[in-house]
C-alpha cells in the first residue's frame, strides 16, 4: 500500500511544481510522514524531507526549461537570491537533523495547509513594477533580496523545501515579476537548492540513499513526468486558473493531512 502512497505523493508534488513552482516537500512529504509507516521513525520525517529535495531535482529543471521555452526566467534581478539560498540550505538542513521528527513533521503540515489558502485568497500574483525588471537592482531591491535570500535558503534546508512558494512571494512583490516569470524564476534556483540539499540531508543521514534508494526512483521518475506535463498546462492557461486548482489541492491536503495525523496520534494514545 505503500507505494501508492509513494506515487501518489509524487504526482502531487509535480503538479505543484509545475504548475505554481512549489517545492515537492509541500505536498509529498506531508503524505509519506503521515501515511507511511516505514516513515514514522525517528529520522522518518528527515528522511522524507530528503525524498522531496531529490524528487526537486529533475522536476525543477525540467519546469524551468518549460517556461525558459516560453521567456519566462529572469535571473538579472534574481542571482542574488540564488547566491543567498544556496549558501544557507547547509545550515538548515543541519539544524533539521537536530530537531527531529515531531517537529518538522508538524510544521510541514501546517504550512501545506496555510500554502493552500493563500492560493485561493490570492490565486494570480501580479508584479507591482514589472516594467523595473529592465533596470538594474536598487538599494531597497539589494536588501530584500539578501534578507529573504538567506530567510528562505535555511528554510529550505530545515523545511526540506526548494522554497519555490517563498521565492514565488518575494519576485512578486518586492521585484515585480509577473507570476509566471516569478515561477519560470524560482524553479530554476530550485534545481540548485534542491540538489544542495538533497546532498546535505544524505551526508547526514546516508540511509536516504543506502535504504531508501527504491522510494527516491519511484518519487523522482513520477515527479518529473508530472512537473513536466503541468508546467507545460500552466503555460498555456491563465494565472488565476492555475492559482485556484493548486490553492484547492493544497488545502484539501493540508487539512486532511493534519486530521488524520491528529488521528493517528489520538488512536496511538488510547490503544
Amino acid at each position: 500500500m505503500e507505494y501508492f502512497w509513494y506515487i501518489a505523493a509524487a504526482l502531487g508534488a509535480g503538479i505543484g511544481t509545475g504548475l505554481a513552482g512549489l517545492s515537492a516537500a509541500t505536498v509529498m512529504a506531508p503524505i509519506l510522514i503521515v501515511l507511511c509507516p516505514s516513515f514514522a521513525g525517528e529520522y522518518g520525517a528527515y528522511q522524507a524531507t530528503a525524498i522531496a529535495l531529490a524528487s526537486d531535482i529533475l522536476g525543477s529543471a525540467v519546469t524551468a526549461s518549460v517556461y525558459a521555452k516560453n521567456k519566462k526566467i529572469d535571473l538579472k534581478h534574481g542571482w542574488i537570491m540564488l547566491v543567498c539560498v544556496i549558501a544557507l540550505s547547509t545550515a538548515g538542513s543541519y539544524a533539521a537533523y537536530i530537531v527531529g521528527n515531531v517537529a518538522l513533521g508538524g510544521f510541514t503540515l501546517v504550512l501545506t495547509f496555510c500554502i493552500g489558502v493563500r492560493f485561493l485568497v490570492k490565486p494570480s500574483a501580479s508584479g507591482t513594477n514589472s516594467d523595473d525588471r529592465t533596470v538594474r537592482l536598487g538599494v531597497k531591491q539589494i536588501i530584500v533580496s539578501l534578507f529573504f535570500g538567506l530567510t528562505i535558503g535555511f528554510g529550505t534546508g530545515f523545511v526540506g523545501t526548494g522554497g519555490g512558494m517563498m521565492m514565488l512571494v518575494v519576485f512578486t512583490a518586492f521585484l515585480g515579476y509577473d507570476q509566471k516569470t516569478a515561477v519560470g524564476t524560482s524553479t530554476f534556483i530550485m534545481t540548485f537548492t534542491a540538489l544542495i540539499g538533497f546532498i546535505s540531508h544524505s551526508l547526514f543521514n546516508p540511509a536516504i540513499v543506502l535504504e531508501r534508494w527504491n522510494v527516491l526512483a519511484i518519487c523522482i521518475i513520477t515527479a518529473t513526468a508530472a512537473s513536466l506535463v503541468s508546467a507545460q498546462f500552466a503555460n498555456r492557461v491563465s494565472s488565476k486558473t492555475v492559482g485556484r486548482v493548486t490553492g484547492v489541492i493544497l488545502v484539501v491536503l493540508g487539512a486532511a493531512m493534519i486530521f488524520l495525523k491528529d488521528t493517528l496520534i489520538k488512536s496511538s494514545f488510547y490503544a
